[in-house]
């Protein structure tokens, strides 16, 4: 199944005081653990960002990337938005045009290959946004 190419919407970026944030979908066709995010990545205007100064948004709490798989018992339900927010020194301006790329990587918990190995999804999409 090819997902990679929804991960970003129309509405994705979002212009924030602290820099921007990115609103993905699930690049999956049903929710998941979010314990099953194995990864995510993101380059803004080319230049890739660190994954230890990410913050990811769900329902309300805030994680860092590495905080993800310990996440079993909160699920990103398909119609949910992740908000990945990317710290940057001068923020985004709302109608800014920015090119982000981002990656995601799942594990399928319900598709086990072997002992504890499982099927990923590696989710990749690049798109210039206008910031709302």
């Amino acid at each position: 199944m090819a997902t990679g190419d929804t991960v970003l919407t129309d509405e994705s970026l979002i212009a924030r005081a602290d820099g921007l944030g990115i609103a993905l979908t699930v690049p999956w066709y049903r929710s998941l653990w979010l314990s099953s995010v194995s990864g995510i990545a993101v380059a803004v205007d080319g230049q890739a960002v660190p994954t230890e100064s990410l913050q990811v948004e769900l329902a309300g709490r805030t994680y860092s990337v590495a905080e993800l798989p310990e996440q079993w018992d909160t699920l990103w339900f398909i119609q949910d938005r992740l908000v990945v927010v990317v710290p940057l020194d001068e923020p985004v301006a709302e109608g800014q045009d920015v090119d982000v790329e981002v990656t995601v990587d799942l594990r399928l918990p319900y598709m086990q290959i072997a002992p504890m190995t499982y099927v990923t999804n590696h989710a990749v999409n690049r798109r210039t946004l206008a910031a709302r």
